[in-house]
């Protein structure tokens, strides 16, 4: 009896999980935002330097458009072109490209493990070049990620989360990376809440700060924020002063950061919109917005 018990509660638990919803993927009010890095050697140091040489955000706004008699939500370079149009059926994300009527597989979620999933799209962050490529499942798990359980994907070196896209980027790069270089989801953001890398209040529009020659590569995340930032340097800083101004240019708060490449932004003023500057050793210098709510 006790056997039978134990079998039925199995049968029940198992029920129970494969008959969890599906995360829809989002359709409006969400932000991805991808980016490159190029990495190149730095004797005697074994830590590579790193730069950010590219950025690229994507939005999708709840504009519709009807494809091949399906309705599809449009994509968009945030505030310019339009990129292509997804839509989801049970956990399987397609999507058409620009100028393009045919739909193609970018992600499955219901997929099971050692499944071949065939002509993926797999698309270049940052032009319109895309191939088509079969992966193999080779895990599954369940992962809390943005305050939610979700299905995470292993399809060979990628990995898939529920409702936010792939950890390369909203789409995949097309290629195997051979050399010094790496393709990264930064931030995701829906209706003004960060869901990955970490959950916070606030969207991914102000995340990434793209140096010029003469200033500082950093990304800020969660902003906006209830006070709590991190500043993530790409690369190690030897010394670094960081310094807060409010909106009357008065320093409410200085950080340095000393051989590192990461520092916790604590806030303890009243919400509004802060300056922060960042000065390195070298004279390198940037400054960002930085919102708390």
């Amino acid at each position: 009896m006790k056997n039978i018990i134990s079998l039925l509660f199995f049968v029940l638990f198992a029920t129970t999980i494969k008959a969890q919803p599906f995360i829809p993927f989002p359709t409006n009010g969400a932000i991805w935002v991808n980016t490159e890095y190029t990495y190149t050697f730095n004797p005697p140091n074994p830590i590579p330097l790193s730069e950010l040489t590219d950025v690229e955000y994507y939005c999708t706004t709840g504009l519709d458009t009807i494809i091949q008699s399906n309705t599809y939500t449009k994509v968009f370079y945030c505030g310019d072109a339009y990129k292509g149009a997804i839509r989801q059926d049970n956990g399987v994300v397609y999507f058409v490209p620009r100028d393009y009527t045919n739909e193609y597989l970018l992600y499955d979620f219901g997929a099971q493990q050692n499944q071949i999933l065939e002509d993926v799209y797999v698309g270049n962050h940052f032009d319109e070049t895309f191939v088509l490529q079969d992966f193999t499942v080779n895990q599954i798990s369940t992962e809390l990620i943005g305050g939610v359980n979700r299905r995470v994907v292993y399809a060979d070196n990628y990995r898939w989360i529920e409702g936010i896209g792939c950890e390369t980027g909203l789409f995949m790069e097309p290629w195997t990376n051979v050399s010094m270089y790496e393709n990264r989801l930064e931030c995701m953001s829906i209706n003004g809440m960060t869901l990955y890398p970490t959950l916070g209040n606030g969207d991914c529009s102000f995340v990434v700060g793209l140096a010029s020659e003469n200033e500082i590569q950093f990304s800020a995340y969660p902003n906006p924020s209830s006070g709590n930032t991190t500043l993530q340097f790409h690369a190690f800083q030897a010394q670094a002063h960081i310094n807060i101004y409010n909106t009357l240019g008065q320093k409410t708060e200085t950080f340095v950061a000393l051989n590192t490449d990461k520092v916790e932004l604590t806030m303890n003023g009243m919400s509004g919109i802060y300056t922060v500057e960042i000065t390195t050793e070298d004279g390198l210098r940037s400054n960002f917005k930085l919102v708390k709510n």
